[in-house]
């Protein structure tokens, strides 16, 4: 069988050279002149040539350098000198055509172009040479170039547009060479003219919301006689608020411009602040001082709240970087402890408090999909300030929360 197949190759050889007899004819068939860097010791290879799948076709190779089988259709080369010729010979029942290839040996190389493939980045993305398109002089080295930052990057003052510079760098056999590119990096998180805006007005609306409040502790002080209704009125046990609170603080909303799949879109970042409706009932029972006058006392509180928000979120031109969700819960809380009053807490109160509260909230997303169902339990040290009823201050350290989520 061996002996067979030897004779068929011989054979088939024969016949090659027999054809190479006839006249031949140039054609264009052996692909592109190629190019390549120089390697350390001249170490540097290249293929050339065109694949062809026919069978009875015969290919011969000449030229100075062929590393391996010269009788096929693509070659592998090790050019030394800067410029080399390679011929070729194809022979079919067709007769017999010659081309040829130049290969050039270049000393350096370098970054023709880049282009990138993202029009835009968030700050934080990170950046690869992957996400652009890289061409360099000879082709073929694109996977050594290497880019810096590599990671977006805007951290300019005011706005939510910078373009950040980026610098392709391609070492290679004691040669370097650099592209420079600028990108556009979006950061939503960086204060705006119009974050500045809305930030002012909710500054005056403080201002005019404390005026209120000064004007009404001032009415409250205007008499000596107020002073006294509060000692009468005083009682061990009463409602915080004589009405249940109901809640609404600050909304803003701020355009914004965001890179949603790497692609520029206009957006609205809201911010509704939270909206609650609730009360809390508490005792205060004296057992040193003066009752209802200045004491020491014993303090008990149970409070609840129905409440919605706070609501944060995006609403953007494109679907992918859009996200609403809508907090509601209730929560319930007691706590217990001793504290001092005056006026049986009606002109001040200081309380230090252990208190243990549970929240229920389902979480709705209209826009996104992340809705949830959640329920905590917080064990928390509390104290508290208020005077006249009305200006309050309150500190929190949790000791411990408990809790459990679910997605829906």
């Amino acid at each position: 069988m061996k002996k067979s197949l030897k004779i068929l190759i011989a054979a088939a050889m024969v016949l090659c050279f027999q054809f190479s007899a006839l006249s031949s004819a140039r054609a264009q068939f052996a692909g592109e002149d190629k190019k390549v860097a120089r390697e350390p010791g001249n170490t540097q290879k290249v293929s050339i040539g065109t694949p062809d799948a026919a069978n009875d076709v015969c290919y011969m190779w000449t030229g100075p350098h062929i590393d391996g089988n010269a009788n096929q259709a693509v070659v592998t080369v090790n050019p030394h000198d800067t410029l080399e010729t390679y011929m070729v010979k194809r022979i079919s029942k067709n007769g017999i055509e010659e081309d040829e290839v130049q290969v050039r040996v270049e000393d350096s190389i370098a970054i023709v172009w880049v282009k990138a493939k993202y029009k835009c980045y968030n700050h934080g993305d990170n950046i690869s040479p992957s996400q652009f398109e890289i061409e360099t002089e000879p082709a073929g080295y694109e996977s050594l170039v290497t880019v810096s930052p590599t990671t977006a990057t805007n951290s300019a003052g005011l706005g939510i547009e910078n373009n950040c510079p980026l610098t392709f760098t391609l070492n290679h056999n004691g040669h370097t060479s650099t592209k420079t590119l600028t990108t556009t990096v979006y950061n939503s998180d960086l204060v705006s003219p119009l974050d500045l805006m809305g930030n002012s007005i909710s500054t005056i609306y403080m201002m005019v919301k404390n005026m209120k409040t000064f004007q009404e502790i001032w009415d409250n002080l205007e008499s000596v006689a107020n002073i006294v209704n509060y000692l009468t009125e005083a009682s061990p046990c009463g409602w915080k608020n004589p009405k249940p609170q109901d809640n609404v603080e600050w909304v803003k909303v701020t355009p914004k411009m965001l890179c949603c799949g790497h692609v520029p879109a206009y957006a609205l970042q809201i911010q509704f602040a939270k909206l609650s409706y609730g009360n809390s009932f508490g005792c205060r029972f004296p057992f040193s001082g003066i009752p209802y006058v200045a004491s020491a006392d014993i303090v008990f509180n149970l409070s609840a709240e129905i409440f919605a928000g706070p609501v944060t979120g995006i609403i953007s031109t494109n679907d992918s970087c859009g996200q609403v969700c809508i907090p509601v819960g209730v929560t319930l809380a007691v706590n217990g402890g001793v504290g001092v009053s005056v006026g049986g807490g009606k002109i001040l109160a200081a309380d230090l408090l252990l208190q243990g509260a549970t929240t229920a909230q389902a979480q709705w997303c209209p826009i996104g999909a992340n809705n949830s169902l959640s329920v905590g339990i917080t064990f928390s040290v509390v104290g508290s300030v208020t005077a006249l009823g009305m200006i309050e201050h309150t500190i929190e350290y949790p000791l411990a929360t408990y809790s459990m989520s679910v997605d829906l």
